[in-house]
């Protein structure tokens, strides 16, 4: 490690902020608040603490993975399917959303897409 190196590895580890995400799905019994890095899309960091959501493209190009922002904000300038309309009502694409704060996501929403 050069001191440049070690001085942008503690530079990204003091910024990295840490998000609750609250997930929600009445009718798949999920109530459950994951932590959630701002550098970690919610749907990876969900897996990672043994929650099963709905995927398929993991790259923001269909609704498998639609959720509704209830509260909070998220990131996902990413994402290619949405419209505007869609994200102006609080939609989500899980596989591409970053948090940017605290946050409450109802999951399993593709359904209410349409």
């Amino acid at each position: 490690f050069s001191i440049l190196t070690f001085l942008c590895l503690i530079k990204r580890v003091i910024n990295m902020a840490n998000y609750k995400v609250h997930l929600v799905s009445e009718e798949h019994d999920i109530d459950i608040t994951i932590d959630c890095p701002d550098d970690q899309f919610v749907l990876d960091a969900a897996e990672e603490q043994g929650i099963e959501l709905p995927y398929s493209c993991r790259a923001g190009a269909c609704s498998t993975c639609a959720g509704k922002v209830v509260d909070g904000t998220i990131d996902q300038s990413e994402q290619s399917f949405l419209d505007d309309d869609q994200m102006a009502d609080g939609f989500t694409l899980t596989c591409v959303a970053y948090p940017t704060s605290d946050c409450k996501i109802l999951v399993h929403e593709e359904d209410a897409l349409y």
